[in-house]
């Protein structure tokens, strides 16, 4: 499949799409700081540096799938969080317009999670009713990317778009089964001390560790507001894309609390606390150590990096959008199966019982979006240590209820959104249950839904 990347940045969402057997054959970038880095690090890439505002359709070829994130500053809660009042924030309508008029098979658009929250909802909601309005079957998810591989705590919003002729149902990836990627496992082979940047000196391969340099500018009040210190067996805190704001190294010890909007570092330890170096950030976000960054200074390295989507993350996104054009190119009427994972025999006695199952709702990470499934779940699989159970599900069947309503029916919820199930029937067909249980290759505790046959 061939692909457009808009709002490219250094190419981090392209990588993953590379990786995945894409063919990133045309990209978009702007930003003059980030040209040569993009250039050496994508080949194979024809890069464009127009404005975005100034390109028709016409300058961007023809092309199966379009990716990117368009800037994220104007719905940052960090920021000033303007959202479309912010001419930045404007420029997601041209990401709109191009994938309007250039219709290609899919989209993908990402953006941080300040996209969703009640001050920006409504222009959230308007992005999705001009995408559904240019003839595309929608679904966004908030991911954490830690649940990906990515050693970091790292919320972002994802649009992916399917085209409606092609009558193809995508599916979000299942977060993955391993351990969470420590601090630890992510830098600890960064043997060699990192170098402090001096402006004067610009070298961005000085030492054996390419971008093994870090900012050395004074910590602002907001900085040491909070602490900034995760420990080694930890996940980083968010990699920023402002060198003021990155993360401190875990070699320090946690910042002491003095009040709510003040903490301080540990009297003579000092000297440990730095901010991560710009590889150290890039390998947190998941970039190989060939994928090397040039700046003329070093505050555009960690723009790069934090900007970046992380490539491990783009990579499993480009393969759940694969899996569901390939499962709907070999099978004529594919179905849809929800597996869940039960807690307890007592939960399985309740759900024989009261032939109900529910999962959890809303727009936290990890919540099944069942709103936006277009096609109605045929099969619920349900899982407890090596018991399994094959059920038939009424067509249509879900309903949005809350924590009370699940309560009476004998569970203990934790949450406020669920979604409830009424099962039709236990499957008894041994051979209809072999079948499926031979498609579905690997349970995960988390709800998933998946395309079966």
């Amino acid at each position: 499949m061939k692909v457009v990347s808009l709002f490219s940045g250094c190419g981090g969402l392209d990588l993953g799409f590379e990786r995945a057997g894409f063919d990133v054959i045309w990209a978009n970038e702007y930003d003059k700081t980030i040209h040569t880095t993009y250039n050496l690090n994508h080949p194979y890439t024809e890069l464009n540096t127009s404005d975005i505002r100034n390109l028709s359709s016409f300058d961007v070829p023809d092309c199966d799938g379009i990716i990117g994130g368009p800037p994220c500053q104007s719905w940052s809660l960090g920021g000033k969080c303007l959202g479309i009042e912010d001419e930045r924030g404007k420029l997601v309508f041209d990401y709109i317009r191009i994938v309007k008029e250039k219709q290609p098979k899919f989209f993908i658009m990402e953006n941080v999670p300040g996209m969703v929250t009640p001050k920006h909802i409504d222009s959230f909601k308007h992005f999705l009713s001009l995408f559904k309005d240019a003839g595309y079957t929608l679904k966004y998810e908030l991911i954490n990317a830690s649940d990906f591989g990515v050693p970091q705590d790292r919320l972002r919003v994802f649009i992916i778009g399917i085209r409606n002729d092609l009558d193809i149902e995508y599916i979000f990836p299942s977060p993955l089964e391993s351990t969470p990627i420590s601090l630890y496992h992510a830098i600890s082979d960064l043997s060699e001390d990192p170098i402090p940047y001096d402006k004067d000196i610009v070298d961005n391969n000085r030492g054996t560790i390419p971008n093994h340099d870090y900012y050395i500018g004074a910590y602002d009040h907001k900085f040491m507001a909070r602490n900034r210190v995760r420990s080694w067996d930890e996940l980083s805190f968010t990699i920023q894309a402002q060198a003021k704001n990155e993360p401190l190294h875990p070699q320090a010890p946690k910042m002491v609390y003095v009040s709510p909007d003040e903490r301080r570092f540990v009297i003579g330890k000092e000297s440990l606390y730095r901010r991560l170096s710009v590889r150290e950030c890039a390998r947190i976000q998941t970039f190989p150590d060939s994928f090397k960054f040039l700046y003329q200074n070093i505050e555009d390295g960690y723009k790069m990096v934090g900007n970046a989507v992380p490539p491990r993350l783009a990579y499993y996104l480009a393969k759940s959008i694969l899996s569901c054009f390939s499962s709907y190119e070999k099978y004529k009427k594919p179905e849809l199966a929800l597996v869940g994972y039960v807690k307890s025999n007592r939960d399985f006695d309740t759900i024989n019982k009261i032939s109900r199952y529910y999962i959890r709702g809303g727009t936290r990470p990890g919540a099944m979006q069942y709103n936006q499934i277009s096609k109605p779940i045929k099969w619920l699989v349900l899982h407890r240590e090596d018991k399994k159970e094959v059920y038939e599900l009424e067509p249509e069947s879900a309903v949005a209820c809350n924590n009370e309503t699940i309560s009476k029916l004998g569970f203990y919820p934790k949450g406020q959104e669920y979604w409830l199930f009424k099962i039709k029937n236990r499957v008894e067909d041994e051979n209809k249950q072999v079948s499926l249980l031979n498609q579905i290759n690997e349970f995960k505790i988390s709800p998933q839904i998946i395309i079966v046959t």
